[in-house]
């Protein structure tokens, strides 16, 4: 498969060349030529229609209200302000079934808001951020103002063009800082799908007459490879009529851009010429030139475009087919699925399948991707809390096969601690932030019980977060009661819940779930409560567990759910992939018996999964879940640490008294101490820093003793009172 370069066949409707602003280097602006005509501007839109545009580009200067002729004209043909008369365009191409993509200069949130849903994308070139130099050739211009608009758009969710103007006498530096910018923009927020290295051509009507400055191939090919590292996956597009080196360049970029059948309004004295040319340029290197849509794929997917603008792109698209998601995709299918993330396109269940299904895809190139997402999001930074479990029962009846955590009642392990217990328990580590309440299901606990701990812990320790109850606890809650899931939570939430543990999830399939925990809740359910947890304002965490009885599309197939439940409610703070510990439960001596090596080769089977289950998931969530979670207590500190080259952006907790996966026969101890969790993430070359529950920044650091206190030490403290 050849490589792809795209192209938008488009249209150009110059809106008003009236413009308040002098830059030296422009040849579009006026003075006095006024709005465009109303008869005007339907010629040009249904000579688009019979030209057979996608695009057309609503054109202007600077929006150019401050000029009292302007503002005269406006009101006089009935339009309150300049973003009416242009919504109003938009919205007869649209008619039309045309794509605008407006770029009208520095705009506002609340004018993004207007033009939004009748712009397919829009746009905004950065140009430099060198302000004393720019001084010289636009000195009206602010690069503050720009970098607010590029930033106005991407709070917006607008599908967004920028990119640099160069070959005026701007520095090296310059340049390279200019796209470090836009990389900074996007990084933030995701919503550019290309930028423009623009050379400055004079024109007709420009003050500066020749080139100030002759920029080569190299030139162009530094800032080619340097916008590559610093914004992998956003396309990169070189207007062919203006840049002498077009042909030599076509292997290192993504997109001709949009090539208007009436010429080049800014650059007028140098129009583009017939696509067959480019499209046999592009064929004698090699390459496919395709057309593409205004709106890259990646933000149909994701979600931004309004209906109007969709319903055009559903309409025309068996007339002109989507080009690929992914400029300069490779030919293995394993690369084109790794390059979707970075064009911000969702990887799909199949996309995954193929990428652990022999797609091809090296298990190193997936680490890379995943490691290089990762740090494109969180930089070097990995995550940890200092937190505490405090179980209250071990009592239970759901008796799930994968748990070595729960006793019958009567049975002489079995446990039931008074709520002056719990709190005495807590008290053995006041420095924690987070303290996570977990028990089993215990038949004769009211509801005034689950209450009344939340109230004791917070009038004990009122700056302690309370993460508890999971959605098998709250489900237990209803049949107990007859209460909603939305009162039982509120009430919770009063007594002081602070997040609800995203667990009992295992696997959201209910042929699954009814292998190995027949008893508990059923996936629509967990969904349900989770739904309603999160409309009300309490966020939880989202979890999977792997390596027992369930396949690869099992695995993404609830991925996925919680991916669509994400986009609905945004109420997820974190993925957590846990892995299922065999030693001392039913569901591992079960599985040990059908394999020839026993436990170990059970456990040997979660092990492998997770080389390519972390890089998938961070793939596969992206900015929809932004935190990953590696699992010291399930892989070891060594293993977890290792994940943080796998996608993985935190490390977890310090899981003082740990005792859940330990009574399955986890191996690895009930806590790790803040230095020691420092010092793991230090040894895979990422700095660690402290988080609250709900990944916000801590109030100053752990005292001395929290920082260094171990799990040996914690027990011989006093020991807790229990109640049977």
């Amino acid at each position: 498969m050849s490589r792809i370069i795209t192209w938008s066949p488009s249209l150009t409707v110059p809106l008003t060349h009236d413009c308040p602003w002098n830059c030296r280097y422009c040849g579009y602006r006026s003075d006095r030529q006024g709005l465009i005509a109303e008869a005007e501007l339907e010629r040009l839109l249904r000579r688009a229609v019979q030209q057979g545009a996608t695009e057309v580009l609503f054109l202007s200067g600077e929006i150019p209200e401050s000029m009292p002729h302007i503002r005269q004209e406006l009101e006089s043909r009935g339009f309150r302000d300049f973003i009416d008369f242009a919504q109003r365009a938009c919205e007869r191409a649209l008619e039309l079934q045309l794509l605008p993509h407006c770029n009208l200069g520095a705009m506002s949130a609340e004018q993004f808001a207007r033009l939004g849903p009748v712009n397919a994308s829009m746009g905004l070139m950065l140009e430099n951020v060198d302000d004393a130099f720019n001084r010289t050739v636009a000195p009206e211009k602010s690069v503050a103002g720009r970098i607010r608009t590029i930033r106005a758009a991407g709070e917006s969710r607008i599908p967004y063009t920028s990119g640099i103007l160069i070959g005026l006498g701007e520095s090296r530096d310059a340049r390279l800082r200019s796209l470090d910018v836009l990389a900074e923009l996007h990084a933030e927020f995701g919503h550019l799908q290309e930028i423009i290295l623009q050379n400055f051509v004079p024109n007709t009507g420009s003050a500066i007459r020749g080139c100030p400055q002759t920029l080569g191939f190299d030139d162009y090919a530094e800032l080619i490879g340097h916008w590559r590292r610093v914004a992998p996956g956003v396309a990169i597009q070189i207007p062919p009529n203006l840049n002498p080196f077009w042909r030599e360049l076509l292997p290192l970029i993504d997109d001709l851009g949009g090539i208007s059948a009436d010429g080049d309004l800014v650059n007028p004295d140098t129009p583009w010429e017939a696509p067959a040319v480019y499209r046999e340029a592009c064929e004698s290197a090699g390459l496919e030139l395709r057309h593409r849509w205004p709106v890259y794929e990646q933000f149909i997917q994701r979600g931004w475009i309004s209906p109007r603008i969709r319903q055009v792109l559903q309409d025309r698209s068996s007339t002109w087919p989507l080009a690929p998601a992914a400029p300069g995709g490779g030919c293995r299918a394993g690369s084109e699925i790794l390059s979707k993330p970075f064009h911000g396109q969702a990887l799909s269940v199949d996309d995954c399948l193929a990428l652990v299904e022999g797609d091809g895809t090296a298990p190193e190139e997936l680490r890379q991707a995943a490691d290089e997402l990762n740090r494109r999001m969180h930089g070097d930074e990995v995550t940890y809390v200092v937190n505490r479990n405090a179980n209250f029962t071990n009592v239970c009846v759901t008796h799930c096969s994968f748990c070595g955590f729960y006793r019958p009642a009567g049975h002489p392990e079995a446990y039931t601690r008074s709520i002056g217990a719990v709190v005495e328990r807590i008290a053995q580590t006041p420095w924690v932030t987070e303290v996570c309440l977990q028990g089993g299901i215990h038949p004769e606990l009211g509801f005034d019980y689950y209450v009344e701990l939340l109230r004791a812990i917070r009038a004990a320790f009122p700056k302690v977060h309370l993460h508890a109850y999971s959605p098998m606890e709250i489900h237990s809650l209803r049949t107990k009661t007859g209460w909603s899931y939305d009162r039982i939570l509120g009430r919770l939430m009063e007594a002081g819940l602070g997040s609800m543990p995203g667990t009992a999830a295992e696997i959201l399939d209910d042929a699954v779930r009814q292998q190995v925990s027949p008893d508990k809740l059923n996936a629509s359910q967990w969904v349900e409560i989770v739904r309603t947890a999160h409309g009300l304002g309490l966020r939880s965490t989202a979890t999977l567990m792997f390596g027992h009885t369930e396949s690869w599309a099992d695995r993404f197939r609830h991925m996925d759910l919680l991916r669509r439940l994400q986009l609905e409610t945004g109420g997820f703070t974190e993925f957590i992939p846990l892995a299922f510990v065999p030693y001392r439960n039913r569901l591992g001596s079960r599985l040990a018996r059908e394999e020839s090596g026993g436990l170990e080769a059970v456990a040997r089977r979660g092990e492998s999964v997770i080389q390519m289950l972390y890089p998938i998931a961070r793939l596969f969530f992206g900015k929809a879940i932004p935190n990953l979670q590696t699992s010291w207590v399930k892989l070891g500190p060594e293993k977890a640490a290792e994940m943080l080259r796998h996608g993985c952006n935190d490390f977890g907790g310090t899981l003082y008294e740990e005792s859940i996966t330990r009574e399955s026969g986890g191996p690895h101890g009930e806590c790790l101490a803040p230095d020691e969790i420092r010092s793991w993430i230090g040894s895979v070359q990422k700095k660690p820093r402290q988080r609250t529950t709900l990944y916000g920044p801590v109030a100053g650091d752990e005292t001395e003793e929290g920082r260094q206190v171990s799990g040996a030490q914690l027990m011989n403290r006093t020991a807790p009172v229990v109640t049977s």
